[in-house]
């Protein structure tokens, strides 16, 4: 499955609605054509060269893969204050040039937050990693007040260099909406008991983030824009569904073709109906864009992650237009080719008869 595949558009009539369909992707009259479809793979930045060449071995090898996800850790690529270093991005782009394959850039805070943001002065909230499947589990660990002016300006000005340098590359189709993260680029951010404590000391903080999104949605939309903006959906602090909510409205209101909501937590060991992020995407799939990524990796053992049959249920329940799988199983060609088959025949027979038929092979798992 290469770029070039789901090229081809036709129109049918369903019931009276018309319906546009991008290979084997339906697209509903009032949404445009989906910017990412098929499998994608999380690619880390390549640390050395051999890293690099695997990588270019692995995505030329793999007929399943559609594109890329570059993750760079922003500390990693800003190790001088104010100046990007884009060489490991440009040696994995130059790659996927030379194939003609897509890619999404995702600059990841937080955590990762260049050392040099701090000693300019930016306040910065320290808490312990609590998610055991995290590096650093149980230390200290330091991430930016989203709304601190110094992290902001450091940050914005990342932005705009990325902007600079890949946001005319007509491969590069998506970037992530990052800007008050922790540990990932999801919107998770630390919520203790003792951390709770801590924001409610720093004021508003739901109409703080508020408007750190409004202001960062803007910021990756006008630096990259011909590209997908991706909002990676999860639980923030204590706050409701509804602060998410007010996020992606916002998003469509200003982005309504591109703006893209995303839920990291597809799992296949049961149906993941009732999860937020879940309903979320639920909740707007007829308006925004929306895609998955795995929660953990569907190479055995994959006790977190659960069946490849219930994780492809949960995809088209939800009219997922693209899936992103784990480093270890978008490089995997038996593993990609596994899940492009059996997410092929849950998206042609349709989620209520394939769900009959996991029920009938004692394959179906509920909540």
């Amino acid at each position: 499955m290469r770029p070039g595949k789901f090229s081809n558009v036709i129109q049918t009539s369903i019931c009276g609605l018309v319906v546009a369909t991008v290979g084997q992707f339906p697209v509903f009259a009032g949404r445009e054509r989906p910017i990412r479809t098929g499998l994608w793979v999380i690619q880390p930045l390549a640390e050395d060269s051999n890293t690099l060449s695997a990588f270019a071995a692995g995505v030329r090898s793999n007929p399943q893969l559609t594109g890329v996800c570059i993750h760079g850790h922003w500390k990693d690529i800003e190790k001088e204050a104010g100046k990007l270093d884009s060489s490991a991005i440009d040696k994995m782009v130059a790659v996927l040039r030379g194939i003609g394959m897509k890619y999404e850039l995702c600059l990841q805070p937080g955590v990762n937050t260049p050392a040099s943001v701090y000693k300019e002065g930016a306040q910065s909230f320290a808490t312990r990693a609590t998610n055991p499947h995290r590096p650093k589990f149980g230390q200290e660990v330091l991430i930016p007040v989203p709304w601190d002016t110094v992290y902001q300006q450091n940050f914005s000005r990342a932005i705009k260099q990325l902007g600079e340098r890949y946001a005319g590359d007509p491969l590069c189709v998506s970037v992530v909406l990052t800007c008050a993260n922790l540990m990932s680029a999801e919107m998770h951010l630390p919520k203790t008991r003792e951390d709770l404590a801590k924001w409610a000391a720093l004021g508003n903080y739901q109409e703080k983030l508020l408007d750190v999104y409004k202001k960062y949605t803007d910021e990756w939309a006008g630096a990259f824009p011909k590209q997908e903006i991706s909002l990676h959906i999860s639980k923030v602090l204590d706050l409701p569904p509804e602060f998410c909510e007010r996020i992606v409205d916002y998003g469509l209101s200003k982005y309504p073709e591109r703006f893209t909501i995303q839920n990291c937590q597809l799992t296949g060991r049961r149906e993941d109906t009732g999860m937020m992020s879940y309903d979320l995407v639920q909740k707007y799939r007829d308006r925004a864009h929306h895609g998955f990524q795995s929660l953990a990796s569907l190479s055995p053992p994959n006790e977190r992650m659960g069946s490849i049959e219930m994780a492809a249920l949960n995809i088209v329940h939800a009219q997922g237009e693209y899936w992103e799988l784990w480093h270890g199983d978008g490089m995997s060609v038996e593993t990609s080719t596994a899940v492009a088959r059996t997410w092929e025949e849950a998206r042609r027979v349709g989620y209520n008869a394939y769900k009959k038929k996991l029920m009938f092979e004692g394959k179906y798992r509920e909540r």
